[in-house]
């Protein structure tokens, strides 16, 4: 797997979307987590778009994507506060 293979592609971003979900968890401000799909996406990552709790935001990338470029699905905060 070189570094620009579509598997090393999609490796490098499971990972920055586990740790955008792991910080948005963490966060006291954030309420809720929207996940956020573009109208052009695959069936299986439009099913997950919506809005969920911290504890039920779904892991991205979608398993069973078929999105031609790999699935472009990212989270949004949804915050209690939006100045401290």
């Amino acid at each position: 797997m070189t570094a620009y293979s579509p598997d090393a592609r999609i490796a490098k971003r499971a990972q920055e979307l586990a740790r955008s979900l792991a910080q948005l968890k963490d966060n006291p401000r954030v309420l809720n987590i929207r996940v956020i799909v573009p109208p052009e996406a695959c069936p299986v990552c439009q099913e997950v778009a919506g809005t969920y709790s911290k504890e039920t935001a779904p892991a991205l990338p979608t398993e069973g994507c078929s999105c031609p470029r790999g699935s472009e699905a990212f989270y949004q905060p949804m915050l209690s506060e939006i100045y401290p």
